[in-house]
């Protein structure tokens, strides 16, 4: 005998048995099927069993009839297993059942159940999206909402597993899922592999049954489908009982990206629990083509990046090498000078050849400390340094190479100004970068470079200018000249120089400006706060007071 199970309203847990000789109405006024539902109308719809199965007609009911979630316009063929709906009464056509293990719920390996059948489906294409719908208005307005919420959500995610746990999250806050998974197809195996998988916290311990003709369906036609396990069960047509059967309402969709399907995105729910519509299958639906696309622009991000970093290796290993070259080349010269002097035992040649080579060590270990600074992030060791001392020590260290230049070093230093908090050697070795560049800069044997220090009373910022009557900077390259392994020196600059000085400053949340005139030189002003929070105790200050 065929039944009607009430699984939603407020006769929920009832079975009501049919008779196959008469039509059964469905309805409050009903003898064989009495209803309580006050949306439900007195004649609101009538089963009747013919030669070729059973039929349900709509009897002008005001609330409609459903089936599988489709309205029925006159009448509708029902099956073992369909669902229908009448009001806020859910009733499925034979027996729901009790949930019983299929998988193992920490294991990503498939059962492979083919006891599922689709209901409904929905191609996964741009018509897909558009959601609005005659009826109901409300729910099409709450399905865009939802894709909003979700293109919202992943828009700025950059790593795959947190976009897919962060749909499904949304996937089991919209849709009323008992248990869910993303699966994607392997590239090399071609093979559907689950990648995120999800339980609501009372199901934890049962198993996800997983449909392979459904999975297989999804890939091939790229459509979405609304299934239920209990349409093409043998058990039912045998007529046994039914009770601890596991009967569950499921949709499966695909993660469709511009060119391939990327993956499935599968949930399922007990029909003792919700029962899924064909606008429920549209809203899946699309969610799954937006999170296709939402992986493969996260694919091709990750693919832009790696070129980037690549290119980015690729010029620093170029640059480098090149600089290297050079100063090897450096110390290839003074050596063979050296060389020379030694085996002729001439005091002379050999104090020709060791400043050669003193330049080039002085230079690897420039090009090596600004690559340590430049290649990682530092936190400033502050403490409160005397400036003008700091800078002086500087200039002692420039001093050689400025005479072998015949350039003219000037100072100009407000020796009365406050203390500051900062790192001595970061300021040493920016302040340092670019007294070399100015040098370099200027002309032998009449350039002049100045080196001034003062204090911002209205700003509270100290502020260091390093000035040169050189060739000056086009105004096109100023916004270059930062930029690692950029130089205009030729074979003479490594460009980490000013880059390295850049970061050194900028990690003290100081300011470095630059202006310049070309033939009349150029002029770098440092701009370093003294409020800072944490600061040392200033009277434990370094360098003379």
């Amino acid at each position: 005998m065929v039944t009607l199970f009430v699984l939603q309203g407020p006769d929920k847990g009832q079975t009501f048995d049919l008779p196959s000789e008469d039509p059964v109405l469905l309805g409050r006024a009903s003898d064989q099927v009495p209803l309580t539902d006050l949306t439900v109308s007195r004649r609101h719809a009538v089963l009747e069993k013919r030669a070729d199965g059973w039929y349900l007609n709509d009897s002008s009911s005001a609330n409609g009839v459903f089936v599988n979630g489709i309205p029925v316009k006159g009448e509708a063929r029902v099956q073992i297993g369909d669902q229908i709906r009448v009001g806020s009464t859910l009733l499925v056509f034979g027996s729901p059942a009790r949930n019983v293990s299929v998988m193992n719920p920490r294991s990503h390996e498939n059962a492979n159940s083919d006891d599922s059948a689709i209901i409904s489906t929905m191609a996964s294409n741009d018509d897909s999206m558009i959601l609005a719908a005659p009826e109901p208005s409300a729910a099409a307005m709450a399905n865009l909402r939802v894709l909003l919420q979700l293109t919202t959500a992943i828009s700025s995610i950059y790593d795959r597993d947190e976009l897919l746990n962060k749909v499904m999250d949304l996937v089991f806050e919209q849709l009323r899922a008992n248990r869910g998974f993303i699966a994607l197809v392997d590239d090399v195996t071609d093979k559907v592999v689950p990648t995120v998988v999800r339980y609501r916290q009372d199901e934890e311990d049962l198993k996800i049954a997983v449909s392979q003709t459904i999975i297989t369906h999804v890939l091939l036609k790229n459509e979405g489908v609304l299934s239920t396990n209990a349409m093409t069960d043998e058990r039912f047509k045998r007529g046994k009982s039914v009770h601890s059967l596991s009967i569950r309402s499921a949709i499966c969709v695909p993660l469709k990206g511009r060119n391939k399907t990327l993956g499935v995105l599968n949930i399922d729910s007990t029909m003792a629990n919700f029962t899924y519509t064909q606008e429920q299958l549209r809203l899946l639906t699309a969610i799954g083509m937006q999170t296709g696309l939402a992986l493969e622009n996260l694919r091709l991000y990750q693919e832009n990046v790696q070129r980037e970093r690549l290119a980015a290796t690729g010029q620093t290993v170029a640059s480098l090498s090149h600089s290297i070259k050079n100063i090897l080349q450096g110390m290839r010269g003074g050596a063979d000078v050296v060389q020379i002097g030694l085996r002729k035992g001439n005091i002379d040649d050999i104090k020709k050849g060791w400043p050669l080579v003193e330049r080039n060590l002085d230079k690897v270990q420039t090009l090596t400390m600004n690559m340590l600074t430049y290649s990682k992030s530092r936190t400033p060791s502050y403490e409160m340094i005397n400036l003008p001392h700091v800078l002086t020590e500087c200039l002692e260290l420039i001093s050689p190479t400025a005479r072998d230049r015949k350039v003219t070093l000037l100072i100009e230093m407000n020796k009365g100004q406050p203390p500051i908090p900062a790192d001595a050697d970061g300021i040493h070795q920016a302040v340092l970068n670019l007294l070399g560049n100015a040098i370099d800069a200027v002309e032998n044997g009449h350039g002049t470079v100045t080196l001034n220090s003062d204090f911002d009373a209205v700003a509270q910022e100290a502020v260091i200018e390093v000035q040169d009557n050189g060739v000056g900077i086009p105004s096109h390259q100023l916004e270059e000249i930062f930029q690692p392994f950029y130089s205009t020196k030729g074979q003479r600059g490594t460009g980490l120089g000013l880059a390295v000085a850049k970061k050194i400053i900028e990690e003290h949340e100081g300011r470095i400006q630059v202006t310049s005139k070309v033939g009349r030189g150029t002029t770098f002003r440092i701009r370093l706060p003294l409020n800072r929070g944490n600061l040392p105790d200033p009277a434990q200050t370094h360098g003379p007071a």
